[in-house]
């Protein structure tokens, strides 16, 4: 649990070493450096783009609260789990 509080902290955005493009519903992801290739659709497309335009965890779940009608705790908990692995893969940094 302390890891998704460290997560919730501070702005990030997407890393230098990545590249991608929207594609219908889903960001293709490729990640240039080890050549692996991701993929995220629905809320995790929609927390992409926010946190490429380097927004917290915190603004990102009151936006899809918002967006999607949803509890913000929720949604807060599950945004910092995905923020945390999309840490842990590089997909993302510091902002």
């Amino acid at each position: 649990m302390a890891q998704n509080t460290m997560v919730k902290r501070g702005s990030w955005k997407h890393s230098r070493r990545v590249a991608w493009r929207k594609v219908a519903d889903e960001a293709v992801i490729l990640d240039v450096e080890t050549a692996a290739y991701f993929s995220l659709s629905g809320a995790g497309l929609r927390i992409w783009e926010l946190l490429g335009k380097g927004r917290t965890v915190l603004e990102i779940a009151k936006t899809l609260a918002a967006e999607y009608d949803a509890p913000e705790d929720r949604l807060r908990d599950d945004c910092a789990v995905l923020v945390g692995r999309l840490a842990k893969e590089g997909l993302i940094s510091r902002a």
